[in-house]
């Protein structure tokens, strides 16, 4: 038999042949084999399954919303920042350098004068909500497959404050819109456009959110549409007020000064100080009237510095609206706090925030008011105010009727929206009116508040409404520091004409001889102490006339002489020229 006709071996015996152990092994190495080859495609199988379910989840991931891989953690503040800074998330803008976010607040109180969105800063919290509902912000994984490779798995997450905080830390964002605040009447825009579309206003970087049904404005306002206007604002809304001097013409250019301020570009405006001889003599209903037609925030006054320099930025960072009512100043207090003066001509307010390492930089966008019954203003605060004065003459001004006011009772009247949307109307047209009549000014000096106080004269003037502002003495009068400058320098004057002194020797000339006599009466001044008839040292009235050269008070200046040998100051007082009196 050829070698080509040998039987091939076969690892199973012939049929009733015994199995060899050497067959036996081999066979049973040839069913391992098989089973592993089985085994291996088998987790081939669900390797495949598992990479082509990554792939599809990775795919589905995020479908349609940005992605931010959260990678090193210089590259997600980087990717972070840019997907702030291109606007990606809604309702976000920048206000006074910071990330802001616009909300409408669930469950939130809203009253008839509280505005219904609120502006809330972007912390790393506020952040990280943000890009949960808005991105996909993820994280890549090594996944191990059933076959022993690996996949890479997109897992959602959430970044580090650290890394949050680093991409909210800059001031500059240039594509970001700006956000000066929200509003909830009607502005004009600078050009003397109305801005009447709720919404983003790109012109005044304003969102306008409308509470009260305001009809549509004409551009041009006719004869009678502005007699009507004029008529209701005077013989109906203002017209029962117990109003002393010029206050009625002081308090609508309050009034309209959220309207003109816009126009005028966002310029400063006063303090409006309202001050009654009694109770219930109406000071309430007027800061009513501009909360419930602007939207505002009304709070107890606080007297304390430091507390009232809290109360500020919280009412800025917290509130919304366009007017803020520090209400019922005590008759023993005096607005004089450097942190309200600081407020007044400033047209971003920076503090520190309670309870917080951070700083905080907003808008001051509200005009600021003052109410209490015979108002002191002091310090500064006194030439960076708007005296407005109410006396009902009658011991009880409560007990008024109201069936014989214009309107019935005013304070009922102005619950109903429908009226405070007529108020709002007429005031606009009014004011509408005046800029289609080229908005003349009348040359108002009010140091920082020039801008507003003369357009606001020119308003006053066209709409045939005299003496704004020129009751501006009030206010020096109720300055207990003012007053008592005053009587100083008068005196002074009185006993000594213009000659120089040493404050040696105006103390001196106070002191009684051994008789207990005194040669010059300096009573009634700071000079002789009320209480204990005590004088005050030559070095402490040193440091007091320091701080005063050059100052008019009670109609005099007090003027400062240095001694260039003797290294001395000495010191006069001169009548001040007329128009310079305070």
């Amino acid at each position: 038999m050829s070698g080509k006709d040998k039987p091939a071996l076969s690892l199973v015996p012939p049929v009733g042949a015994p199995e060899t152990a050497t067959a036996r092994e081999a066979r049973l190495r040839h069913e391992r084999f098989q089973a592993r080859q089985a085994e291996k495609a088998k987790k081939a199988a669900k390797a495949q399954a598992a990479r082509d379910q990554i792939k599809e989840r990775n795919a589905k991931a995020g479908r349609g919303l940005p992605k931010i891989l959260l990678d090193s953690d210089p590259d997600a503040i980087r990717t972070i920042a840019a997907t702030i800074g291109d606007g990606v998330l809604p309702d976000t803008y920048v206000r006074a350098g910071v990330v802001v976010s616009v909300e409408t607040p669930s469950g939130a109180i809203i009253t008839e004068d509280s505005p219904p969105q609120i502006i809330v800063t972007v912390d790393p919290r506020r952040l990280a909500r943000l890009l949960a509902d808005h991105t996909f912000t993820y994280e890549r994984r090594n996944h191990r497959l059933p076959d022993g490779e690996t996949e890479t798995v997109e897992i959602e997450a959430m970044p580090k404050d650290t890394v949050a905080a680093s991409a909210l830390a800059s001031t500059n964002w240039p594509k970001l819109r700006p956000l000066y605040g929200i509003v909830t009447a009607p502005v004009f825009r600078t050009d003397g456009s109305l801005v009447q579309d709720p919404g983003y206003d790109q012109a005044t970087a304003l969102i306008y959110a409308p509470k009260l049904p305001i009809e549509p404005i004409p551009e041009h306002p006719t004869t009678d549409e502005l007699r009507a206007a004029r008529s209701f604002l005077l013989d109906a809304l203002l017209h029962d007020f117990p109003w002393v001097g010029p206050s009625r013409a002081n308090y609508i250019g309050l009034l309209v000064a959220p309207l003109i301020r816009t126009y005028l570009g966002g310029v400063l405006v006063p303090l409006g100080a309202v001050d009654a001889a009694s109770p219930a003599t109406g000071k309430t209903l007027l800061t009513l009237i501009m909360t419930g037609i602007y939207s505002g925030y009304t709070r107890a006054w606080v007297s304390d510095d430091i507390e009232l320099r809290k109360a500020i930025t919280a009412i800025l960072v917290d509130q919304g609206g366009a007017v803020v009512c520090l209400d019922n100043v005590d008759k023993t207090e005096t607005v004089d706090q450097p942190s309200l003066s600081s407020l007044l001509t400033s047209k971003v307010w920076s503090d520190r925030l309670l309870g917080a390492s951070t700083s905080v930089r907003v808008p001051n966008d509200r005009v600021w008011l003052v109410t209490g019954n015979a108002l002191s203003i002091g310090g500064d605060n006194a030439s960076r105010a708007v005296p407005i004065r109410l006396d009902a003459h009658m011991p009880d001004p409560d007990l008024r009727p109201a069936s014989k006011f214009a309107l019935g009772d005013l304070e009922q009247w102005l619950t109903s929206a429908t009226n405070r949307a007529t108020v709002l109307h007429h005031l606009i047209v009014l004011v509408r009116g005046w800029i289609v009549a080229g908005a003349p000014t009348v040359e108002t000096p009010m140091r920082a508040f020039t801008p507003w106080a003369s357009a606001t004269a020119g308003f006053l003037n066209w709409l045939g409404e005299p003496g704004f502002m020129t009751n501006r003495a009030w206010l020096l009068e109720s300055d207990d520091e003012e007053a008592a400058y005053g009587a100083f320098y008068t005196r002074w004057h009185e006993l000594f004409g213009e000659r120089e002194m040493k404050t040696s020797e105006l103390r001196n000339s106070a002191l009684p001889d051994f008789n207990g006599a005194t040669t010059y009466d300096w009573r009634d001044t700071f000079l002789v102490r009320k209480r204990d008839g005590q004088i005050p040292s030559a070095s402490g009235l040193g440091k007091m006339l320091t701080a005063e050269r050059g100052r008019f008070r009670g109609g005099y200046r007090l003027n400062g002489h240095f001694d260039s040998h003797g290294k001395t100051w000495s010191y006069s007082v001169t009548p001040a020229p007329a128009g310079e009196a305070s």
